[in-house]
């Protein structure tokens, strides 16, 4: 429908009818009249030659009155942030390991989550954020999260309803500050509080000898897990000299436990 010269059009109408003169070409309709105003007195003043070029100084014109025309929202309120933290970042190589314990020695997990908190270290966003989702269903590794993270970590929580615990299970303060027990047969559970010659002596002997095999896997590598730290060195260093594959696997474990803690602030 073609505007009468005289009806009064709001600036959308005479919008639609560009968008429908545009369409049908100016060699079939001319652009229509815009309404009486500012913007009619814009558009005569570009005086053009011919129909294409005072439609494009009519759509030029028009589009710049609708976008002016815009009015701003409301103002949001400013998003409130995380309450301070002054807790040092957790090291960057410290963080670098933790990715390398949960993808291939996950028994280290719990100590390296608990010496975090004990050595007062916060965890860094980007970590934060994948341990808030890989521990959702999990009531005493989350608590160990929530607790690293510190008030980032419930900033995130209110804000992301993704990352929000799948389990409302309470769990004591003393399960959430210690390293869990692994199972171990009580001659292994025994040699977890001996001195580093004996462990290291004893498992290379147990390897070589061939007391230890594959089956033993499991409750060998909960012992390199939860021995003293301060023998970790010299029983990977023995284990290493028997040139074994699974004693060279649990050599592995013992480095990068002794390195989690080091890189954590811990003095084995």
């Amino acid at each position: 429908m073609t505007l009468d010269a005289d009806e009064t059009i709001t600036l959308d109408a005479y919008w639609r009818e560009l968008v429908t003169a545009a369409m049908l070409g100016t060699d079939r309709r001319d652009p229509p009249e815009p309404p009486a105003g500012d913007l009619a007195d814009l558009v005569a003043d570009a005086v053009r030659p011919d129909a294409a070029a005072r439609m494009l100084a009519a759509v030029g014109a028009t589009a710049a009155a609708r976008r002016a025309g815009f009015a701003p929202g409301p103002v949001a309120s400013p998003l409130r942030g995380p309450d301070p933290d002054a807790r040092p970042w957790c090291p960057p190589a410290a963080v670098a390991t933790w990715r390398r314990i949960v993808a291939e020695w996950s028994v280290l997990e719990d100590e390296w989550l608990v010496t975090s908190i004990e050595q007062g270290w916060r965890l860094a966003p980007d970590v934060l954020t994948e341990l808030l989702l890989r521990h959702r269903a999990d009531a005493v590794r989350r608590a160990r999260v929530m607790l690293a993270g510190g008030p980032v970590a419930r900033w995130l929580v209110d804000h992301v309803p993704e990352l929000a615990a799948t389990s409302q299970r309470q769990v004591s303060a003393e399960a959430v500050a210690s390293v869990p027990d692994l199972p171990m047969p009580p001659d292994l559970a025994e040699l977890a509080v001996r001195d580093a010659h004996t462990v290291s002596r004893t498992l290379a002997a147990g390897f070589e000898d061939g007391v230890y095999g594959p089956p033993d896997r499991a409750v060998l590598v909960n012992l390199v897990a939860r021995c003293r730290p301060s023998v970790l060195l010299e029983v990977a260093s023995a284990l290493e000299c028997t040139r074994l594959g699974q004693a060279l696997a649990l050599a592995d474990l013992a480095r990068l436990r002794h390195r989690m803690l080091v890189e954590l602030g811990v003095t084995p």
